[in-house]
């Protein structure tokens, strides 16, 4: 069998529907990082873009913006991380099985 023959045999429609299926339901997740202990959280979707920011309203805001900065940043890595476990935890069998579609 020719690798070319491997290809004539494939459904790429499905695949395809496949793959787009689970984009489509990634894209709809959200997660929230936190840092500080809960002072920060910034909330995520599934493309990995900000869609919310929340903070403990007070004088240390205003009072040491770099600290703040900071807080902001690790929120928004947490996020990231727990969207990336999310993702892995409800599709990873769905890439596993496209992976074997593959040959893979």
């Amino acid at each position: 069998m020719s690798p070319f023959d491997f290809f004539k045999n494939m459904n790429i429609n499905s695949l395809k529907e496949k793959a787009d299926s689970i984009k489509s339901k990634i894209e709809t997740l959200e997660v929230t990082g936190e840092s500080g202990g809960g002072f920060v959280k910034v909330t995520i979707n599934g493309k990995f873009k900000i869609i919310d920011i929340k903070y403990e309203n007070n004088k240390y805001i205003t009072e040491d913006l770099e600290t703040f900065k900071d807080l902001i940043i690790f929120a928004q890595n947490d996020a990231c991380e727990k969207m990336n476990e999310k993702i892995k935890n409800e599709f990873g069998s769905s890439f596993a099985d496209i992976s074997s579609f593959l040959g893979k």
